[in-house]
């Protein structure tokens, strides 16, 4: 249970909130305009599972308020006092924000009683970079009687966040307003701090972790911090904006156990991360305690896990990803519901499930959130014994598919539902021209056929393409012997060309699959196997009113219509192998060597 309390220290009045728990107790600072009660979601998690008090900052919540312009160092001793008066000697301590910057000054303050923090948030940054900052940011408005700086400062809080949430945006409106001259005082303190020369002199351990969509990742200072510290672990989590301890508890309180942990303690759970080496990553195997689910997360033990193109661009860097060193890979996971958060009551334990691509993307116009939620590409991914997900971020698997062809649908089968059903409207009869024989490739074949739609594939291989004409292809062309395989795609169609291209190709094949087209077709672009870019000519696609579509997976209504219609047709997605756990190197080689279908791992090996 959360307990609300105060301390009295020489300055004035210190809030908090605090749970109870074993070990030495988190301090958890938070960000301006907000007070502790942003961490109530956090403490919820680790109540009983960890000591963790949440102090207001001076001049917000409860606390007193400052006189003149106090330095992040003042704010530091008035907090130390704080945490010496509730008579706590030594501690860890969780940050966020603007509590970053008085987390450092503390732990260099003492430090031989701060054991450990975690960073959340960091403005690392020139002078005259911050001096911009704070200009941007602005004073607060003074009151006035008409009250047009409560509804200024409600449009404010709200322009803050990508996708607004009422509650939250209401709580930031009521911190900055209960704290106006106190919101000043402390963006004046932290965007005057040196960052970069404090941190030099911190000595214990320290680990980052950060939303995707932070403003201040999205910028960039998360690679300063790690320039300077490379010792530094650095994760990041889903997307949260500026209110991760709010929109990522489960995350945050993980973080925090994990800085809390003792390591010489019995790790239970396998998973592996990325490691920068010289050319892109090495794939390393990092083993932890297995997570806890937070409110809205549920806990999945995974059973098998896919690889796919994109999981090979961002190891050897050909993929645009920013920065993935330390995080877990892979987004396509299927197993089972071990554990659920508060809130859930759709799942429970034993539920079959399969992760989402896009853990915040449920339906609709894609956004950047939902960008940011993806699995595997900058933030945690699957790779691992156990996950945590978002309780939308999962679906019912089907009960006819294994756990390792379940895995394959992630990514690769809902591309292939997006490019020829949610995008192009596939009709029974269409002429559909598929490039390759990838893990997309042979899920668009599966799915045209199973429409009734008439189905082209190109490869360079003559045994892969009489492998597609097993499954329904009705024309093979070995692009590699058929130079020009456009006038070829064009015979074959009855000389009216085909009505759907699945572009897997990239800048190579771009120009041949849009001449493919007939009047009023579409192309999916999807890959980029022969490189990224290429160019269209905007004429033919004027006069045949063709429709070009830029794929990005797809929803998770798109998944689970996948699902449906692979149940309806009893299709069981085409894997070219099954690896176990420890030949993990192996299978993403062979996934980067002409694989024909998907190159699945399956967690536990079979007895």
């Amino acid at each position: 249970m959360i307990e609300k309390f105060y301390v009295s220290t020489a300055a004035g009045q210190i809030h908090g909130r605090r749970v109870s728990g074993p070990g030495a107790p988190i301090i958890l600072l938070h960000r301006t305009p907000v007070s502790s009660e942003s961490f109530e979601a956090v403490l919820e998690i680790l109540d009983g599972r960890r000591a963790a008090i949440a102090l207001d900052t001076p001049g917000f919540g409860g606390s007193f308020r400052p006189e003149g312009q106090p330095s992040t160092l003042a704010y530091a001793r008035w907090l130390m006092d704080a945490i010496d008066a509730l008579g706590i000697e030594t501690l860890y301590l969780g940050a966020h924000h603007t509590g970053v910057h008085f987390a450092v000054e503390m732990a260099v303050m003492a430090p031989d009683r701060v054991l450990g923090m975690l960073l959340s948030g960091i403005i690392h940054a020139p002078a005259e970079e911050r001096a911009k900052m704070r200009a941007d940011i602005g004073k607060a408005r003074p009151i006035d009687v008409d009250g047009v700086y409560m509804t200024d400062c409600w449009r404010t809080m709200k322009g803050l966040f990508l996708d607004p949430v009422p509650a939250l945006v209401h709580a930031e409106t009521m911190g900055a307003l209960n704290a106006i001259e106190g919101r000043d005082q402390a963006f004046d303190a932290i965007l005057d701090q040196d960052f970069e020369a404090v941190l030099t002199k911190v000595a214990c351990p320290v680990r980052v972790a950060q939303a995707t969509d932070d403003p201040l990742t999205l910028t960039g200072m998360l690679e300063r911090v790690q320039a300077q510290r490379p010792d530094f672990p650095i994760e990041r989590f889903g997307p949260a904006f500026l209110a991760a301890p709010e929109r990522q508890a489960g995350a945050f309180a993980r973080a925090l156990i994990r800085l809390t942990e003792d390591t010489d303690a019995t790790m239970t759970d396998r998973r592996y991360q990325l490691n920068r080496a010289s050319a892109g990553y090495n794939l390393a195997r990092v083993d932890q305690t297995t997570p806890l689910p937070g409110p809205d997360e549920v806990l999945v033990h995974v059973r098998a896990v896919s690889i796919n193109r994109r999981d090979i661009g961002v190891r050897d860097l050909s993929y645009p990803v920013g920065g993935a060193d330390g995080f877990t890979p892979l987004s396509d996971a299927a197993g089972e519901v071990v554990a659920v958060g508060a809130n859930v009551t759709e799942w429970k334990p034993g539920d079959r499930v399969t992760s989402t691509f896009f853990q915040a993307w449920p339906d609709g116009r894609l956004t950047l959130p939902a960008v940011m939620s993806s699995l595997g590409a900058g933030g945690p991914g699957v790779f691992a014994d156990h996950i945590v997900l978002s309780r939308h971020g999962v679906i019912r698997t089907p009960e006819h598919l294994t756990d390792e062809e379940a895995a394959c649908l992630p990514c690769a089968g809902v591309t292939a539902w997006n490019a020829l059903m949610t995008l192009g409207r596939l009709q029974a009869g269409d002429w559909v021209l598929i490039i390759g024989t990838g893990g997309v490739a042979l899920f668009a074949l599966q799915i045209a056929v199973a429409a009734g739609a008439r189905a082209i594939v190109l490869s360079s291989s003559d045994e892969k393409l009489d492998r597609a004409k097993a499954m329904g292809a009705e024309v093979g062309i070995n692009y590699a012997s058929t130079a020009n395989w456009t006038e070829a795609v064009k015979v074959a169609s009855r000389g009216f060309g085909v009505q759907h291209v699945v572009e897997l190709g990239g800048a190579g094949t771009l120009p041949k699959s849009l001449a493919s087209l007939g009047l009023n077709g579409h192309l999916a672009l999807i890959g980029a196997l022969d490189g990224f870019g290429g160019q269209l000519d905007a004429l033919p696609m004027i006069f045949s009113a063709l429709r070009v579509s830029a794929v990005m997976v797809g929803s998770r209504a798109d998944h689970e219509a996948l699902a449906a219609f692979v149940a309806e047709h009893a299709l069981h997605p085409v894997i070219d192998s099954i690896h176990d756990f420890e030949n993990a190197d192996a299978a993403y080689a062979r996934a980067a060597g002409g694989a024909f279908g998907k190159v699945v791992v399956r967690m536990e090996s079979q007895a």
